[in-house]
């Protein structure tokens, strides 16, 4: 470097001062960071939730700008032990100071970016935006199949009480590849279960039962690892807190309200009649009750419903996502009817539910006036209101 003219200090002395500064420097970064990070989480928790935050600090972005931080604090300490002020500059480790200098400027853009994307995690709407897109993943692709009886000869049952984390199913398709019989995951993502309670039915006996359970990974709280049970969730959750008297911001609520239709309207693929069994697309032999489309939006939505019914225009605004969901799945042509008297059913009890506790005439309806409508393009695409009733 010397002969090259490439030296960044001059002295040994100011290598070792610049190795200083840089060391406080990064210790006031790494200082500043967690400080207004704590800030804006505990504002934050109480307007978002600490669910959200939880996604946060697993962002890549968040692991990336603190472990790089506490990498250079790590790297100027051992740069300023290293040199001697007294020594000749030939002497002086002058790569070492050039890498502490290219830290300094890389973690001084992403502080900067970090503490942008942190103040950005105060703003709901870029949440719910995120939750969307990640919500827009498929967890499994299924079918239906007809139904039939089946005797299970093996139980595999939880080893402790906890929510589901997933299925791995690829793992298990592995496993089983020599294995005859139909294998049944009892368990959804996202599920409670019970020590002791079923989490796979196997038609026949399985000699490392292990190995399967291990396919089924329990965790002691619900957690974006579950991925789009949980996501699903969480918009339903924001809505919900949205609708509270403590905070009472009803177009948040009816904006989580249009990515849950979004992400209803990517998920319409994994739809199931309830007459069939839901099965892995590509191994119709494992059986995934509950991981369909009814299984993955009914409970959310109803949660939904009980947390908009008090709103009349968060009613309106569902009611008239679930007419244009009806509509995009008959323009899409892959069309079953019973999916679009799912969606039907789902809006009917919205509009009942609000219209048991609207206080005001006008709103009651201005909501029963949008179901009429829903109901309009039922009756034309499914038939009429009877036939749906006989469905039910």
């Amino acid at each position: 470097m010397l002969a090259n003219d490439l030296s960044p200090v001059a002295t040994a002395d100011t290598a070792r001062d610049f190795a200083g500064i840089a060391s406080g420097v990064d210790a006031a970064f790494v200082s500043l960071y967690f400080s207004i990070t704590l800030i804006v989480l505990s504002l934050a928790a109480g307007n978002l939730g600490v669910r959200l935050i939880d996604r946060w600090l697993t962002k890549r972005l968040v692991r990336v700008s603190i472990s790089g931080l506490s990498f250079s604090l790590i790297v100027s300490l051992m740069a300023m032990l290293s040199v001697d002020p007294d020594a000749e500059l030939a002497d002086t480790p002058l790569g070492l100071i050039a890498v502490v200098m290219a830290l300094q400027a890389v973690n001084i853009a992403m502080l900067a970016v970090s503490l942008h994307d942190l103040g950005r995690t105060m703003f709901i709407d870029t949440s719910i935006d995120r939750l969307a897109k990640d919500a827009r993943t498929t967890p499994v692709q299924v079918i239906g199949r007809p139904a039939a009886e089946i005797e299970f000869r093996q139980t595999l049952r939880a080893s402790r009480a906890g929510y589901v984390e997933g299925n791995d199913l690829s793992d298990a398709r592995k496993r089983l590849r020599d294995h005859p019989g139909v294998v049944r995951f009892c368990a959804a993502p996202g599920q409670h279960v019970l020590e002791g309670q079923p989490l796979v039915v196997l038609e026949n006996a399985f000699d490392e039962p292990d190995a399967i359970l291990r396919c089924v990974p329990i965790g002691p709280y619900r957690s974006d690892s579950q991925g789009t049970v949980f996501q699903v969730r969480l918009l339903v959750e924001i809505a919900a807190r949205a609708l509270s008297p403590a905070v009472n911001d009803f177009y948040t609520a009816i904006a989580a309200a249009d990515n849950l239709a979004v992400a209803m309207a990517d998920h319409a693929s994994i739809w199931v009649s309830a007459d069939r069994v839901t099965v892995l697309n590509e191994e119709p032999r494992f059986e995934l009750p509950g991981q369909d489309f009814r299984g993955l939006f009914q409970d959310p939505m109803n949660a939904f419903r009980q947390a908009a019914c008090d709103y009349p225009s968060v009613t309106i605004r569902m009611i008239n996502n679930y007419k244009r969901l009806i509509v995009s799945l008959h323009e899409g042509g892959d069309f079953d009817p019973d999916h679009a008297r799912f969606l039907g059913r789902l809006a009917r009890e919205l509009r009942d539910h609000a219209a048991e506790v609207t206080e005001y005439d006008g709103d009651r309806r201005e909501i029963g006036k949008s179901y009429q409508e829903l109901e309009a393009v039922l009756d034309s695409l499914t038939g009429s209101a009877a036939d749906r009733v006989a469905a039910d």
